[in-house]
């Protein structure tokens, strides 16, 4: 199977501009004025909190299994959030997945009205509305990751009764990340942002773990880094399985991560179906751990 052929983002203007036209503040510049420039100049590998909530190592996500890459980005997201909160010291219980599937079902089918049928894929917005207004679950509940239960719930909908458990993890506020200032101001501060664009890149990482250009995926990604060094850029958590792409890693970034230059993940963002996370109402600034940034690399 080539994996990169497992896209499933579904790019509609329309449709995110019905969910924006549902937030008080649908933009990270208007949902988060007092961080702008936080972020100038700085270096944030939010993916050390994988590491800080689960005994030191990176999660081994699986890959996913059919084109439901939305719901692998916003639930990995989700997962980032929540380590992110329990490492800062801001929510006492233990790490749990979220369940990818429930998400797409939810996104697919209570948030898109089942408008795609029985193709596979989703818009980035109705992910960020479905986690923000009905919820998640954990894996726990679930089980693991399960291709052909994603590809069920995709059409039919996540089960009532399992969907009833989804209030009580909602992300609170989601907002719309379309400049490549904007995303310095979010990771900065402690939020991911699930980037979704049909920018595609090489499967090989160069010497300093950085993915070049090339063609065009329909595909969600996550965001979980800033470097601002001699090469700026962010790092993209990606959902295709450990070791994707090969080649070398850098600033002990996972190894299902890569590296892009500033200028290319400024043109993803532009395609404006990109989201920040919050747990909170709004978007406070949050210091974060020294170690995730160029301490340990000095």
């Amino acid at each position: 199977m080539d994996i990169t052929q497992l896209g499933g983002w579904f790019h509609s203007p329309d449709e995110v501009a019905k969910h924006l036209a549902t937030l008080a503040r649908p933009t990270f510049a208007l949902a988060a004025p007092m961080l702008a420039g936080a972020g100038e100049g700085k270096t944030v590998l939010l993916y050390k909190a994988f590491k800080d909530v689960n005994n030191g190592t990176y999660i081994d996500y699986p890959a996913q299994q059919i084109g439901d890459c939305v719901s692998h980005g916003f639930g990995h997201g989700v997962d980032l959030l929540e380590a992110i909160q329990i490492a800062l010291g801001h929510k006492p219980e233990s790490f749990k997945q979220t369940a990818t599937e429930a998400v797409y079902g939810m996104a697919r089918v209570d948030i898109g009205g089942g408008q795609l049928g029985r193709s596979d894929g989703a818009v980035g917005a109705w992910a960020a509305k479905a986690v923000s207004t009905i919820g998640t679950v954990s894996r726990e509940v679930v089980g693991p990751y399960d291709g052909d239960r994603a590809k069920q719930w995709g059409e039919a909908g996540v089960p009532a009764e399992i969907k009833a458990k989804a209030g009580d993890h909602k992300v609170k506020t989601v907002a719309l990340v379309s400049t490549y200032a904007e995303l310095e101001d979010a990771i900065a501060n402690g939020y991911p942002v699930p980037v979704c664009s049909n920018q595609g890149f090489t499967m090989t990482r160069d010497p300093q773990g950085f993915c070049t250009p090339r063609g065009q995926w329909g595909h969600c990604m996550l965001i979980v880094g800033i470097r601002n060094d001699e090469r700026p850029g962010a790092c993209i958590f990606q959902s295709w399985g450990a070791n994707q792409p090969a080649g070398p890693l850098s600033l002990d970034q996972p190894s299902n991560s890569f590296w892009v230059d500033r200028d290319t993940v400024a043109q993803m963002l532009a395609m404006q179906d990109s989201w920040a996370l919050s747990s909170f109402e709004g978007y406070p600034g949050q210091p974060l751990p020294s170690h995730w940034g160029y301490a340990e690399f000095a």
